[in-house]
């Protein structure tokens, strides 16, 4: 640096090879800014003023004292604010050459940028520093947004800023009560210190785009009608309620970290797979609340293992029921003796004993917060409820004592929970059931009446009993040869009061089509001169049965988003209420039972899948071989009933789209997709 004149203007210090005289006429130098959104749209009205930085640190200072030199780094006065015109502009004239700060009103600047909606891309720049070296944050140099390929065309500067790197203040933020402001919109070290401009840059103009002030909430339709974005979403919240929270705070920094983290959307690993949700933008005071997450094993008197979360936005509540996950768990899996429904589910038939006593548990522990989520319901919010295997039948005795607030239910790999008398009085439960092809949890308690001399005389013993036929069903053995056995040695009634699955179906089905082919071209055959084999082909299928009664029931540019609608006696005989389609192959198979590994990468697929039509996948090649192998068995290759089943099943697969209309209809829920399918691939399935 080298001083020249008088210390007491913002020219007396100047870079070396450059010198200005402060005696006489100093040069005026000016600055233009110019305010966007992440979709270039201007921010006008915007109050908006410079602060001089001071003329020397104060590390400078000390060492020019040091030597004998006593500098004054006092700025001068800062130059008037501005307020940004309709194309977001504003000007400064007779700057001194010193760097400043820009700044801007808090509260305007916050309250506007919350009704800003978020661009389509995301800028991995913008991701805060995570401080660990094992998960560290994305960056790329070479990323560029949209505004900032325009300004930097236009030969303009850019900067991308959040609100708390141009506020003058702390904003107001509704319902924030953390000690430190958000982390995303407010980076530490960054924050309320206001946006530098160098000294060199002056003389330009300058584009600040502004990430709007929102954060992430979950994709979800308050509808009857079966939504994909719905099975995602809630489908992963399933497997997030598996969070061991007390140890590791999965489900908190998901909702308070990742659904407020802007520059990507929020995701959930699981090893070997990486799903990604299904989310949009809302202002930030509409964000999700801190999750509640309660657990009867960690509470002040421990007690059974039976665990949940709930978590609130500005328009849903959304509560997660967590699945077996201990041996506490596969005990209570295995107490299926039959209880007396209680009155607040259902005026009659039984509840499998086991989840009552569970749920019970769980209602005498946390009266105080079930309380205050009804509270919450009370104020126009959508209840959406979710669970895997234990903890879907928790979650569907929990809608049925909800069932007046109309909750909205997936499940996944449930077990059958209810007896057949308890049916009708929760058809009013919009429940959409998840079953994996030949998964063994949703077959057992088997399909019998269980009302019987196990559980009405041997007490405790019966649940030992109850224990071996579940040991027996996972073996692959089929129900029918312990009913005969028991019906014939031990006069028991076995069709009383059967155990029912509850809620509409929706199956990842594993259909295979046999055809006759050539075995070789070498081997003969005396009769016909040719040797034919059995040739099979299989392809997962995910069918949604209630689409065809959306489909009859119809009308108008509804109808026509359809391909075309299935007779409804054959579809009933594949697909039966209240219990388990046949199927091809095993009878069971525990393997098909996870929640990470197998239902989850296969609902991950088909929204990718349908969300970019182009993209080339695994999965519709085999479905794409499998049509053509029922082609040939339609030429007479081979057998004519199971060609129709299998048109009718491809039929119904192609009706799928449809789940995905209410979240392509909304310009916001285009938004969603177009970001999901921007950063995720398809995923591994572990079987076909």
């Amino acid at each position: 640096m080298k001083i020249i004149g008088e210390n007491t203007t913002a020219t007396s210090i100047i870079p070396k090879y450059k010198v200005v005289q402060c005696r006489g006429e100093r040069h005026k130098y000016w600055l233009e800014l110019q305010f966007v959104d992440e979709n270039n749209s201007p921010v006008s009205g915007l109050n908006v003023w410079l602060e001089y930085r001071p003329l020397a640190s104060a590390e400078d200072v000390a060492m020019w004292r040091w030597s004998g030199y006593d500098f004054n780094p006092t700025p001068p006065p800062n130059p008037p604010a501005g307020v940004t015109d309709s194309q977001g502009l504003v000007r400064f004239n007779d700057l001194h050459w010193i760097t400043v700060d820009v700044k801007t009103d808090a509260q305007s600047l916050a309250d506007e940028m919350a009704q800003r909606p978020l661009g389509l891309r995301r800028n991995p720049n913008s991701q805060p520093v995570s401080n660990n070296i094992f998960k560290p944050e994305t960056r790329d140099p070479t990323w560029r947004s949209d505004v900032q390929e325009k300004a930097e065309a236009a030969g303009h500067s850019h900067h991308y800023v959040t609100i708390g790197e141009l506020c003058d203040r702390l904003p107001q933020i509704e319902g924030w009560d953390e000690p430190e402001p958000p982390q995303f919109h407010f980076p530490p070290g960054r924050s309320l210190k206001g946006t530098e401009i160098a000294r060199e840059a002056l003389e330009q103009r300058h584009v600040i785009e502004i990430c709007p002030f929102r954060a992430w909430v979950l994709t979800l339709h308050d509808t009857k009608d079966y939504d994909l974005a719905n099975g995602l979403n809630l489908g992963i919240m399933a497997d997030l309620a598996y969070s061991a929270e007390k140890e590791n705070k999965t489900v908190d920094y998901f909702f308070r970290n990742k659904c407020l983290d802007l520059s990507c959307i929020p995701q959930f690993a699981e090893y070997p797979s990486y799903f990604h949700t299904l989310v949009v933008d809302v202002p930030f005071r509409d964000r999700y609340l801190p999750p509640v997450y309660l657990s009867t094993k960690d509470s002040e008197q421990p007690e059974g293992d039976s665990r949940f979360f709930t978590v609130e936005c500005s328009t849903h509540v959304l509560v997660a029921w967590c699945g077996t996950d201990s041996l506490l768990n596969a005990l209570t899996d295995a107490s299926f003796g039959p209880k007396k429904c209680l009155p607040e589910l259902a005026s009659a038939g039984n509840i499998h004993g086991g989840f009552l006593e569970a749920y019970e548990l769980v209602k005498r522990k946390f009266t105080v917060e079930l309380d205050a989520i009804k509270a919450v319901i009370k104020k126009q919010k959508s209840l959406f409820v979710c669970g895997h295997s234990l903890g879907g039948s928790l979650a569907l005795l929990y809608a049925a004592e909800m069932k007046d607030s109309h909750p909205v239910l997936y499940t996944y790999g449930m077990p059958r929970t209810f007896t057949r008398a308890a049916m009708p009085f929760l058809d009013s439960i919009t429940h959409y059931r998840h079953v994996n092809d030949n998964d063994t949890v949703p077959q057992v308690p088997l399909e019998m009446d269980m009302d019987n001399l196990f559980y009405q005389t041997l007490g405790p013993l019966g649940d030992k009993l109850g224990f071996n036929w579940l040991a027996t069903s996972v073996a692959g053995l089929p129900a029918s040869l312990w009913q005969k056995d028991m019906e014939l040695k031990m006069g028991m009634r076995l069709k009383k009061d059967l155990y029912w699955h509850h809620g509409n179906t929706v199956v990842f089905f594993r259909a295979q089509q046999c055809s006759m082919k050539l075995a070789s071209p070498y081997q003969k055959s005396l009769i016909d001169g040719q040797v034919y084999a059995r040739h099979f082909v299989a392809v997962k299928l995910y069918l949604v049965p209630s689409l065809n009664d959306e489909c009859l029931k119809a009308t108008g540019e509804h109808q026509a988003a359809f391909i075309q609608c299935l007779n409804p006696v054959s579809l009933e005989k594949a697909f039966p209420k209240n219990t388990n389609p046949t199927l091809d192959g095993l009878g069971t198979d525990p393997r098909s039972h996870s929640m990470a590994h197998r239902y989850l990468p296969y609902i991950h697929n088909q929204v990718l899948e349908l969300a970019n039509p182009a993209l080339p996948m695994r999965r519709k090649e085999m479905r794409e071989r499998f049509i053509r192998e029922i082609d040939m068995g339609a030429s007479g290759q081979g057998n004519p009933d199971e060609v129709q089943r299998n048109r009718q099943f491809i039929e119904l697969q192609n009706m799928l789209p449809v789940a995905l209309h209410r979240t392509q209809a909304e310009e916001t829920g285009k938004n969603a997709l177009l970001r999901f399918t921007a950063v995720t691939e398809e995923e591994v399935e572990f079987s076909i």
